[in-house]
């Protein structure tokens, strides 16, 4: 305590003067303890209990057969007497099934916060498939209903503020004593907007994510807020037993024009990163790849969406961005899912929380500045299991920037176990062949490859 009151943006927060405790205001709990953090002082759970959450009869469906990895996970959670943590597994790892086991687990009733709409759906089906919990009992809240025993709604509508700085629906959901928070994405929760949702009355927290990295190095938040990972998965584990598919990695090098060269070295530095993302040499590239994996169900992602428009009219297939609504969104990732629409091109609404699970064809147009998470995410598009693996291709444009968020990208995954060559874009375009075996890049010929240790075992 002396040492944590040698701070001062914690130990404003703090009440009293015993030598050993402090009283705290409930509306400073979460400043204080992203200060403590900061600080490496991280909270393991703040040990604030409210009354007894109510309980609720939940059976899981007999179809369900939870994998030894999940089951495991679920152990670990519910195990801990602190009563919160984080849960790690990779895309398509089956993550909502760990959510609603967990929930039927404790026999309580929970909410759900999620990312967006498409997951929202997501975790909805799944109750009502896997369960024996009836629409009158799960639901997707839309703001004006009231509160269903497992609530499902999206950190958007649960932060809606009006212009007055008053919160639409925040209060309908602290009002109500839930036995379990569950956090989708939870890496998404420290951003400035979802801090608030940390203040929801609750026994217990569950965070589940597939890529708990931060470029901005603020993943102790998380634990600060949430509890401490209690669980973890890798994706080489997951694929050498069969639950995840064979994913080769292809980076394609790809060409400026002379002109268009010329423009790029005359931009300001912000610039460079929106010029060679937006290479038109990538368009040949993009339509070589379609034709060579004509029979597959490829799924196009970048950052810029004019880019991305260009892609979608050329292949005249549909793009999906944040502006899509919501109702065409569903429709086209069902049919993608169906296999109606074989290319879907799709803007950063890509990234997290999208279950096309037949997607055996990734192909990477731009990216977020070298982003580890954004890597992870694009590339779990394609790790569900299926015959032949899947592929994962970026196009880089040579002798630009891109060129070193690339390494930072490619370090990732090859520290993750994923195979990794390099073609060139006259290589894709000729059909000059990518070898069915690909060579897998060893770690020490990755350019600024540094070995990274962790303190933590792997589960």
């Amino acid at each position: 305590m002396a040492q944590v009151r040698r701070h001062p943006d914690i130990a404003h927060h703090l009440r009293g003067r015993k030598s050993l405790s402090a009283r705290v205001d409930a509306k400073a709990r979460v400043a204080l303890k992203m200060a403590l953090a900061s600080h490496g002082f991280p909270v393991l759970d703040d040990g604030v209990r409210i009354e007894a959450p109510k309980s609720l009869h939940i059976e899981l469906h007999p179809s369900l057969h939870l994998r030894a990895y999940q089951r495991a996970a679920i152990q670990h959670f519910v195990g801990r007497e602190e009563g919160s943590g984080v849960i790690v597994l990779p895309c398509g790892a089956g993550k909502t099934v760990v959510g609603l086991a967990a929930l039927a687990a404790l026999q309580c009733t929970g909410l759900i916060l999620v990312p967006n709409e498409a997951a929202a759906k997501q975790w909805k089906d799944h109750f009502l498939k896997y369960t024996n919990l009836t629409p009158s009992e799960v639901g997707i809240d839309d703001g004006a209903d009231a509160m269903k025993p497992v609530t499902i709604t999206t950190y958007q509508r649960l932060t809606a503020r009006r212009k007055s700085g008053e919160y639409y629906h925040f209060g309908r959901y602290v009002a109500t004593n839930w036995g379990l928070v569950v956090y989708d994405e939870v890496h998404l929760l420290p951003a400035p907007l979802f801090r608030l949702s940390a203040e929801l009355q609750c026994a217990r927290r569950l965070g589940l994510s597939a890529t708990l990295v931060r470029e901005d190095g603020r993943t102790s938040d998380v634990f600060s807020l949430v509890g401490p990972k209690v669980y973890e998965v890798h994706e080489d584990r997951l694929t050498a037993e069969g639950y995840l598919s064979q994913v080769i990695c292809v980076e394609v090098q790809v060409p400026m024009g002379d002109e268009a060269m010329a423009s790029y070295e005359r931009s300001p530095l912000r610039q460079k990163h929106r010029a060679a993302a937006d290479n038109e040499a990538k368009l040949e590239v993009v339509d070589a790849l379609c034709r060579k994996h004509q029979d597959g169900q490829i799924l196009i992602m970048g950052h810029y969406t004019e880019f991305l428009k260009k892609v979608s009219e050329r292949l005249s297939c549909p793009m999906l961005d944040g502006e899509t609504p919501k109702e065409k969104r569903l429709y086209e990732y069902d049919r993608f899912r169906q296999g109606h629409t074989p290319i879907l091109v799709l803007s950063r609404i890509a990234n997290v929380a999208v279950d096309l699970p037949n997607a055996d064809v990734a192909i990477q147009v731009s990216g977020l500045f070298g982003s580890r998470q954004e890597e992870a995410q694009r590339l779990g598009r394609v790790l569900r299991p299926k015959p032949g693996g899947g592929r994962f291709y970026t196009l880089v444009s040579v002798h630009t920037l891109e060129e070193r968020t690339a390494r930072h990208r490619q370090q990732f995954l090859v520290e993750r176990g994923f195979a990794y060559t390099q073609v060139s874009a006259a290589d894709i375009i000729s059909e000059g062949t990518i070898a069915n075996e690909v060579r897998r890049v060893p770690k020490s010929r990755v350019r600024g490859y540094a070995p990274k240790h962790s303190a933590a075992p792997r589960a």
